[in-house]
């Protein structure tokens, strides 16, 4: 089962709860999915339950001369749409 899945550039990783790599996907394969809302990130995680479920979307990652950016997005402040949208790019996922 994927706990996490990260989104980088148009690639999607899924990972279980022990964070081991189970796939690795395109962004392609995923159809009914709006995806304008990545623009901008160089980095964007959904937790599926650990430690809480919710989406995570860095702007900058850590690096030599960076320090992380992100907006935290819980599922539970997300309207009903979202969710779906959540509930619906995991699903495909796990399908995959």
């Amino acid at each position: 089962m994927i706990e996490k899945l990260d989104i980088i550039d148009k690639d999607v990783y899924c990972y279980d709860e022990q964070f081991n790599l189970l796939k690795s996907l395109k962004l392609s394969q995923f159809n009914g999915v709006d995806f304008s809302y990545l623009q901008g990130a160089k980095l964007f995680t959904l937790n599926v339950s650990q430690p809480i479920k919710r989406v995570v979307k860095f702007s900058e990652v850590n690096g030599l001369d960076t320090t992380a950016e992100f907006v935290e997005y819980p599922y539970e402040d997300m309207t009903a749409e979202q969710q779906a949208d959540f509930d619906n790019f995991v699903q495909q996922a796990e399908n995959a």
